[in-house]
This record gives structure tokens, C-alpha cells and sequence, in this order.
């Protein structure tokens, strides 16, 4: 029986530190897609930027063809039009991009909590069968006589003294 406790035990302790590395594992991947997710966004966000870069030289280029003056009038109120609308969407990228970041960042915080949770739950389910294989071990013991005085049995010991001390003092 000791052994099947103290076999229990370690498999409640092996399964949890399992649970947690394989939680801890996971956190990682996790924490490197949030890396990644930003990365992305980032370069997305520069080719945004490189795009808007061609487009505002090509309206320049269309407005010069054109003969006409691309520092006034209505050419510098497309070209403002045309970064506004650049840096919203460029923006969008980034924050799109974190957004995903936060998300992974939290899936991995939530993943290293529950390997931790794990990890407590089996240290009490080993001390829960350490204390139920104890009192196991216990009744059988008591149930077997160890734990009586030589000559008495459990349960009766005090009841023959008792009527021993009866004895005495009744024919006395």
C-alpha cells in the first residue's frame, strides 16, 4: 500500500511539472508569433510608406506633365489628401499589428498561468494521497493491533481494566 501511495504521489508531481513545461512551451510560441505579428506589421507599414512615396511623385510627375505648379493650388491639396490617407492606413497596419501582438502576449500569459495552477493542483494531489495513503496505512495498522498495548485489543483494553478494577473493589 506504501508503495501505491508513494507511486501516486510521484505521478501527481511528474504530471504536473509536465503540464508546466508543456504550459511554458507554449508561452514561448506565443510570446515569438507576438514578435512576429509586430514584425510583420512593421514591414507592411513600410511598403505602405514606399507605396504612398511612388504614388505622390507619380501625381507630381502627372501635374508637371500637365504644365501645372504642384507647390499651390489644387496639386498640394491632392498631395495633402494623398499622405493623410498614406499615414491613416500605415497606422492602421501598426495598430493592427498590436493588436495581435497584445493578443499573443496575453494567450501566453494565460498559458504560463495555468501551467503554474497545474503545477500547484499536483502538489496537493500528491499531499492529498500522502495524507489518504498515511491514513490508510493507519487503519490497517490499527485494525491489524499495532498500535495497542501488548495483551489488549483494541476497543476492549479500557473496558478489561474496567473490570478488573471492578473486581477489586467489589470483593474487597
Amino acid at each position: 500500500m506504501a508503495a501505491g501511495t508513494g507511486m501516486q504521489i510521484g505521478s501527481s508531481l511528474a504530471e504536473g511539472q509536465n503540464l508546466e513545461r508543456f504550459s511554458q512551451a507554449r508561452a514561448g510560441i506565443d510570446r515569438a508569433n507576438a514578435d512576429a505579428a509586430m514584425r510583420r506589421a512593421e514591414e507592411e507599414a513600410k511598403l505602405k510608406l514606399e507605396q504612398g512615396r511612388k504614388l505622390l511623385a507619380s501625381q507630381k510627375s502627372a501635374f508637371a506633365a500637365g504644365n501645372v505648379r504642384v507647390d499651390v493650388g489644387s496639386p498640394l491639396v491632392v498631395a495633402a489628401q494623398t499622405r493623410a490617407d498614406i499615414l491613416k492606413d500605415v497606422g492602421f497596419i501598426l495598430e493592427g499589428g498590436e493588436v495581435q501582438r497584445q493578443g499573443y502576449l496575453n494567450s501566453a500569459n494565460l498559458e504560463e498561468a495555468q501551467g503554474k495552477f497545474y503545477k500547484r493542483k499536483s502538489l496537493w494531489d500528491a499531499i492529498t494521497a500522502g495524507l489518504a495513503g498515511v491514513s490508510q496505512i493507519g487503519t490497517l495498522g490499527q485494525q491489524a493491533g499495532w498500535f495497542s498495548a501488548p495483551g489488549s485489543t483494541i476497543g476492549g483494553g479500557a473496558q478489561a481494566k474496567s473490570n478488573a478494577w471492578d473486581a477489586t473493589t467489589a470483593g474487597g
